[in-house]
């Protein structure tokens, strides 16, 4: 039987390897027939290798003395013989290695059922000797029923969809708000940089400090009040003059324009209107009360 595994087991890996090195050689056909033959032998090989399996039998030792004693007559008392037969050798079959250790598993599984037998019926007593806890006070819980309806279900999805929306349209708006602000900023920074680089401004300070500059200085007000601190501000008026405007920069800011309400001029009465015809036109007649419907219209907008 080994020498055939063996046979089958080399023939397998030789095909194996054949169909390694031809497989880009062989059509279709051939190498479905070469796998065939690879699952045919790889099949002969694991069958041929299980071995039949019988139970161990049981070794019968014979070893029953007996003891044959017989008298000699009723008369002689004094002589006695025994006679005892010698055991009976052991006949006992050869028992191979695979039949030991199936019996040595049969004798822990039987080992093992004897333990679980014993731990049950251990357990079974402790279960026997628990205490019985009697209780006084029982309390039954009682039946809570959720009705539900398809209205509330969505009016109660409608209400989520409507904060959803109500949140993503204010991060929408905030987004837009922020982004409006920026682009102002922008636009106002911009605008400022692009008048400041466009004026022209003459540095009248630097031009006074040269001497024989020719420029007549009018100073406002010739004579200041003493004890203020004064700055002064140089205006040209003309290509001669310069004025030289000196303010107190510790006396504060004075409203220049007043908060109080300048008053309407009276209006005359208007003239009388003249025709084409050159006769005056008559005044125009009141205008009609308004009808019912449109009275109440008017009740419940203003009402609203």
């Amino acid at each position: 039987m080994g020498f055939l595994r063996n046979t089958i087991a080399l023939a397998f890996v030789a095909i194996l390897l054949f169909y390694f090195v031809s497989v880009g050689e062989m059509d279709e056909n051939q190498q479905w027939i070469t796998i065939g033959v690879m699952v045919v032998l790889g099949l002969i090989y694991i069958l041929s290798g299980s071995p039949s399996f019988e139970l161990p039998a049981q070794p019968i030792a014979a070893s029953t003395p007996t003891a044959e004693a017989s008298t000699a007559s009723e008369g002689q008392t004094d002589s006695v013989q025994e006679e005892e037969i010698t055991p009976t050798p052991v006949s006992a079959k050869t028992i191979s290695l695979k039949e030991r250790k199936a019996a040595k598993i049969l004798a822990a599984q039987e080992a093992q059922r004897a333990a679980m037998a014993a731990t049950s019926g251990d357990k079974d007593e402790a279960m026997d000797a628990l205490p019985i806890v009697e209780v006084e006070t029982v309390h039954v819980a009682d039946e809570y029923v959720v009705e539900v309806s398809p209205e509330s279900v969505e009016e109660a999805d409608i209400q989520v969809t409507v904060k959803e929306r109500a949140s993503r349209h204010g991060e929408i708006r905030a987004r837009i708000e922020a982004r409006r602000r920026s682009q102002m900023a922008d636009i106002r920074a911009s605008t400022s940089r692009m008048w400041e680089e466009n004026v022209v401004r003459e540095d009248i300070v630097g031009l006074l400090q040269n001497e024989g500059h020719g420029l007549t200085v009018l100073d406002q007000p010739l004579n200041p009040d003493p004890g203020h601190i004064y700055g002064a501000t140089f205006i040209r008026i003309d290509d001669q003059r310069i004025l030289k405007f000196r303010s107190q920069l510790d006396a504060g800011f004075e409203a220049v324009i007043s908060d109080e309400p300048t008053p309407d001029p009276s209006l005359s009465e208007l003239p009388p209107l003249i025709g084409p015809d050159g006769k005056i036109l008559p005044l125009l007649p009141d205008l009609p009360n308004p009808s019912g419907a449109l009275a109440a219209l008017k009740m419940e907008m203003d009402e609203d």
